[in-house]
């Protein structure tokens, strides 16, 4: 994460890229903390190809956070980190979001954080009874604030604002009017933020005594490494609590609004009014179509409160300490969504060293994305960080690893954090937002094939400046204007947001790169030439229904200056959310168009980089099914350009999410640059660097390019020296033909050969599994219940015992009191065996507390390791034979004990009946196809394919294309040959000698039927919070839901046969 080492040789670099240009991931400290553990799981980064991690709390820590104990781990980590050369960053809060301090801030009262509660209820007249537990900073009404002011409200039929007056708490009701109340309310208790409140992010002073509890004591342990081991240290979701609209006009919904104690004072200085005399505005849509200046200001002025207070505060405190802030901000993608958390995500992220995005579930958020890079492109920031990959499930492989870090990585994401590598799976921490990407999963040890890729692509994508010649005027503060009652304006903000992600998908992926301008900042960043560091040739303003005066002022400047303004659809009614017709008139003298894609490309046209389109027809894997895209844009790949002296390096990816993974349809592509250039490629995913063929015709470069499903091109331009030359043509057809495919394999000499037969033997490289997760149970010798699936029946012990439930909201360990008072529960298993089982042996969390007791007899504490994480360990149980054996577990518990699912580990297969399961004899044949229904539904290892071929001499590719694992590893006669993992799926190997040899797969396990949510019924579920393994009603089941695993098509063998 240092600027780039200028004095090693790129090509150096590019082949074994260093420290600065590899992801750095959240290293989730969610345990008792232990010094002495920290040295291995510090290797395992280095081993993973990592650059270095963050120390990032979660859920599940029973150290003090901030205390003695645990910042003698932050030292010894960064020492360990130092002496291993990796990178030991830090991170700002206990969980998230940012800025309560663990509740240290927030257990004073005058730093919690407030809110009106806009109310027709008077005080003391409506009882409350819930409260927010979530881990955003949204707010309950508890109905005991203080009172701010009162109203009488009258409304026209329409819902529209007729009149409104102020008037006394006690007022007495009025004919014709609703009087509706203010009061300002403290933040109540909740258990995500350790049974304190979030903080009041407009206050300034209490994001002070955020950085007095945590910076500054950072700064104390290990300042000295500030810059140095520690590049940075991470913000997450700050926030203020949710701005609420009413439903409809005329309901009695309560409305609550992020405020501080001096808000009204500090608006009025702002804007000469007293806000408190008009909030019916805030709320009421004005008559005939009116907007309101009072509620635009409310909405600018809680952004910038924000903006001041939080990012820019912590930002300058950072840069003034030599660290750099890094971080992302909350609900980032729409103009609503930024609008009700952040009012504006621009001006906040102004404040970073490296501002960032979250990308959760795989999404594909442009917006999100392109708001950072635009920020880091106008302030020359020192990149773009993402928090990538979390809450994507046990089963996310390294094909969409790849994907979603491509595309990132188009549109300026520089430093990746992945999400997430557990220091433990204790408890709840293997529900919290998975996959684990550290020694839990299997295929660990193999990542350095993707992280090294993306080391790669920084080793140019962070080199020089960006090339982009297209601003867009962010249209976010016009979503203000339409903040009013869901059924009177919620459609006009959802159109609002369609064109804002309509224009931006526009752009992207018909090649015209672009930043938003952020009309808050756009004053600060103008010179009377550029954009902050940026020029641009154009600038689109979309349909925005209000501009403010100084944007109107500056896009005339440039248009004098010879920019391009182009307005689309309707000219802005207001300037400054006042009504003026100087939005229309300056369009006038503009280029003015309607909302249509193709009308904004073909004025953009004069200002194109890049442009690629199909060539050719696309097979579609059916017979005589074809498809003639030829001449049509892609519209599928995006690229980042960047300027190095008279060079350009240029990235394209795939920014669509794949759509057929298990097929083989390549996209054929020509690819137009403007200008004359000398083309390299270099191959990120090996490390080779060479020419490309290319063609000038006229001003322009020609080249193809076959691009497979996840296949990214990274390319480095140099200008033709050879003025007035046109190079040799190029055959596209001898392009594409350097990759083979079915179409033209047989041209170049390939036959496929299916050689494997439906049957191959199998090597499983951990125990087998055997989930018990439906024990009876009894509490305190009760009658015993049941079965139940274990987390249910943790839940009704809770609930028995007046214990808060263990769910996604839940205060940390470290801040509960060791408890004296226990209770006995029993858990019973019923084991049904069809074969006996010599080596079986039990996995479970509690080993060191609970008494194990199998068919009556108490079974002795043999432990021989542990099953996947250390907190899972093994205890050794005699054979069992065969028949039904009941298994008993007597458990001491407590508010901190956590009842888990159980493991029977050994050699056996498994058969699921429903929601049983039961033991059967080994199985010694197996077939190519699901893992799952040949005796191995709950296991998650790694497996080895076995075969032995008779091949003659020659050249020879693997064919693997249809599999569940993260990737598959090809061995021929014991030698390593190469991976699988993306299409075209293929390995090639050469055979030096006819006869015999032994061909094996290595198909790399996941986890998803071990510890992923194998009671849920929605199969099209994404968001893997811990309440996805608690679904209720039609999203649940007691019979497994268990996903497919290994290799599901027999692989195709193709031979090179020599013309």
């Amino acid at each position: 994460m240092e600027k780039t080492n200028r004095s090693l040789k790129f090509e150096e670099t590019f082949k074994n890229p260093g420290k600065e240009f590899r992801g750095t991931p959240f290293w989730s400290w969610n345990t008792k903390l232990c010094a002495d553990c920290l040295e291995e799981q510090i290797a395992q980064f280095k081993e993973m190809g990592m650059g270095g991690f963050y120390m990032h709390t979660r859920v599940g820590l029973d150290t003090e956070y901030m205390g003695k104990e645990y910042m003698d781990c932050v030292k010894k980590a960064v020492e360990i980190a130092k002496e291993k050369d990796l990178y030991s960053c830090l991170y700002d809060e206990d969980r998230w979001p940012s800025g309560y301090g663990g509740g240290k801030v927030t257990s004073r009262q005058e730093y919690r954080s407030r809110n009106l509660l806009i109310t027709p209820y008077k005080k003391g007249t409506k009882t409350y009874t819930h409260r927010s537990t979530d881990s955003m900073a949204s707010a309950s009404p508890q109905g005991n604030g203080r009172f701010l002011a009162a109203y009488y409200v009258r409304l026209h039929a329409d819902g529209t604002l007729a009149s409104y007056m102020r008037c006394e708490e006690n007022a007495a009701e009025k004919p014709g009017y609703q009087i509706w109340y203010v009061y300002l309310e403290i933040a109540h208790d909740s258990p995500w933020f350790n049974d304190q409140s979030y903080v009041d992010s407009l206050n300034p002073e209490a994001i002070r005594y955020f950085l007095d509890v945590t910076h500054e004591e950072y700064k104390k342990a290990v300042g000295e490494e500030f810059g140095k081991t520690i590049p940075s240290i991470f913000t997450d979701e700050p926030q203020f609590g949710r701005k609420r609209c009413l439903g409809t006009a005329d309901s009695k919904e309560e409305v609550m609004l992020p405020y501080t104690e001096d808000f009204a004072e500090s608006y009025k200085a702002a804007y000469g009014e007293d806000l408190l005399d008009h909030i019916p505005e805030v709320l009421w849509e004005l008559p005939e179509e009116g907007v309101s200046r009072y509620r635009y200001w409310y909405h600018d002025h809680v952004t910038e409160r924000f903006a001041k207070a939080y990012s820019e505060q912590v930002g300058s405190w950072c840069q003034e300490n030599g660290i750099r802030l890094a971080g992302h901000m909350m609900e980032e993608p729409t103009l609503q969504s930024q609008t009700q958390a952040l009012g504006e995500v621009m001006r906040s992220l102004r404040g970073f060293s490296l501002p960032g995005i979250d990308m959760l579930c795989d999404a594909r958020e442009y917006t999100t994305a392109k708001q950072a890079e635009s920020i880091c492109h106008q302030y020359g920031k020192d990149g773009v960080v993402s928090e990538l990959y979390g809450v994507t499930n046990w089963d996310f492989d390294f094909r969409r690893h790849k994907l979603q870090g491509d595309w990132q990585a188009a549109l300026g994401i520089t430093h990746r954090v992945h999400h997430l590598n557990w220091m433990s799976m204790g408890g709840e921490a293997k529900r919290d937002y998975p996959a684990a990407i550290g020694f839990q999963s299997p295929w660990y040890k193999e990542y350095g094939l993707i992280e090294t890729h993306f080391a790669r692509v920084n080793t140019a994508l962070r080199r020089g400046k960006p090339v982009v010649k297209i601003g867009v005027i962010h249209p976010v503060e016009s979503c203000w204007l339409l903040f009013g009652p869901n059924q009177q304006t919620g459609q006009k903000r959802q159109e609002l947001d369609q064109r804002f992600a309509d224009v931006t998908e526009w752009l992207l992926f018909n090649n015209q790169d672009f930043d938003y301008i952020s009309e808050s900042l756009l004053p600060e960043e103008w010179n009377g030439h550029t954009v902050g560091e940026m020029e641009y040739k154009a600038v689109i303003v979309p349909g925005c229904l209000t501009l403010r005066q100084t944007t109107l002022t500056i896009l005339e400047e440039m248009k004098k200056a010879g920019t391009k303004i182009i307005f689309m659809g309707k000219p802005p009614r207001y300037i400054d959310a006042s009504l003026s017709t100087a939005g229309e008139q300056f369009a006038d003298t503009c280029t003015r168009i309607e909302y249509s894609k193709q009308d904004l490309l073909e004025e953009l046209e004069p200002y194109r980089l890049l442009e690629m389109r199909f060539y050719g027809e696309k097979h579609l894997k059916k017979p005589n099914h074809k498809k003639n895209w030829n001449g049509e844009r892609t519209e599928k790949y995006i690229y980042q350009m960047r300027r190095e002296g008279e060079g350009r390096w240029l990235f394209i990816a795939n920014g669509r999410a794949q759509d057929h993974p298990d097929l083989i349809l390549p996209d054929d592509v020509k690819i137009e640059l403007a200008g004359q250039w000398k083309v390299t490629e270099l191959d990120t995913m090996t490390g080779k660097i060479g020419g490309k063929k290319a063609e000038i015709q006229g001003n322009k470069t020609i080249l193809y390019h076959r691009f497979y499903s996840h296949d990214s091109l990274l390319l480095y331009l140099e200008p033709e020296k050879k003025e007035g030359k046109t190079r040799e043509e190029i055959l596209p057809q001898e392009v594409f033909a350097e990759k083979e495919t079915y179409a033209l394999a047989e041209q170049q000499g390939w036959r496929a050969k299916d050689l494997f037969e439906s049957q191959v033997e199998i090597e499983r490289k951990e125990p087998n599994v055997l989930m018990l997760d439906m024990p009876k149970y009894c509490f305190d010798g009760e009658t015993l219940e049941g079965p139940e699936e274990i987390l249910r029946a943790d839940n009704k012990i809770r609930t028995r015992l007046h214990l808060s439930l263990r769910r996604a909201a839940l205060a940390q360990p470290w801040t509960q009191k060791k408890e004296e008072k226990t209770h006995k529960i029993l858990l019973q298993y019923k084991i049904v065996c069809r074969n006996v089982i010599e080596d079986a042996s039990l996995g479970l969390e509690i080993a060191d507390s609970a008494k194990i007791l199998l068919d009556g007899m108490e079974i002795p504490k043999r432990e021989t390791g542990y099953f996947v994480d250390p907190c899972i360990r093994t205890v050794a149980l005699p054979t069992l034979q065969e028949g039904v054996h009941e298994l008993m577990l007597e458990v001491d518990f407590t508010r901190k004990v956590n009842l888990e699912v159980v493991y029977l580990l050994g050699t056996f297969s498994v058969c699921v009946e429903g929601s049983s399961a039961i033991l059967e004899q080994e199985r010694k044949t197996f077939f190519w196809g699901s893992l799952t229904e040949q005796g191995m539904p709950f296991y998650g290892g790694n497996v080895i394919y076995k075969t032995e071929l008779v091949l003659e001499t020659g050249k020879y590719m693997l064919e693997v294309s249809k599999f569940r694992a993260p990737l598959l590893k090809v061995k021929v006669d014991g030698k390593e040959v190469g991976e699988i993992f993306k299409s075209p799926y293929r390995v090639a190997f050469e055979i030096e000698h006819t006869g015999k040899h032994e061909i094996e797969i290595i198909s790399f396990g996941n986890r998803v039927n071990t510890f992923g949510a194998v009671h849920d019924c929605d199969e099209q579920e994404i968001y893997f919070d811990p309440n996805a393994w608690r679904t209720t009603q039609d999203g649940w089941s007691y019979e497994y839901q268990l996903k497919k695993t290994g290799i599901l098509k027999a692989p195709i063998l193709w031979k090179k046969h020599e013309k």
